[in-house]
């Protein structure tokens, strides 16, 4: 019995640690050279800045019903990376890992995006909801153009002759970058922040 404790107290510790960690995660090692196109449907989604080279998307699945609906595409081929998420409802989260240097051409349904220190052309658009890019840098930018059709553009770090709170404006800078972020319906942040 004493020899069977510790062995019962170390399964039973490997079982906690299993039901807790809900987690599923896609993995892909892309072109470096490609750009990344990302097709989003409603939830709620982060895209950071990968330690790695590797396209990541990793989400909670604890809650079975939910996750049986969503369906995660990732693949790479004829001059592009390419992620899919379809399915999910407004409750849905997940973070999507990019290697830091990424071209980066986003369409989402609705919910929220928010998008960390990832360098490279961005080309967003989004239909309903809140888009909130951080670690921007406006010298990294040739041209810039953001616009939400119904809502606001809060974008303090971009030199324009309006307010902050704007519906769209265009800006141009010394960078090589382009960058294109338009919302139908909702609020867009442009921060320097990093998440």
């Amino acid at each position: 019995m004493k020899r069977l404790l510790p062995l019962l107290l170390a399964l039973s510790a490997s079982l906690t640690w299993g039901q807790t960690n809900h987690e599923r995660r896609y993995e892909l090692r892309p072109d470096p050279n490609w750009p990344l196109e990302i097709e989003l449907g409603s939830g709620d989604y982060q895209i950071v800045a990968s330690a790695s080279d590797s396209i990541a998307v990793v989400y909670d699945d604890s809650d079975a019903d939910a996750v049986r609906k969503v369906k995660v595409q990732i693949d790479s081929g004829h001059g592009q990376n390419h992620l899919k998420i379809a399915g999910p409802k407004s409750n849905f989260h997940a973070v999507i890992e990019v290697p830091r240097k990424t071209d980066l051409r986003i369409r989402m349904s609705a919910g929220g995006l928010r998008i960390g220190d990832v360098e490279g052309n961005k080309d967003i658009e989004m239909l309903a909801g809140n888009l909130e890019l951080n670690s921007l840098r406006p010298q990294d930018y040739g041209q810039a153009d953001f616009s939400v059709r119904v809502g606001d553009v809060y974008a303090p770090l971009f030199k324009t002759e309006k307010s902050h709170l704007v519906r769209s404006f265009k800006t141009a800078g010394p960078g090589k970058y382009r960058l294109h972020a338009h919302v139908g319906v909702g609020d867009m942040t442009l921060n320097t922040s990093v998440i």
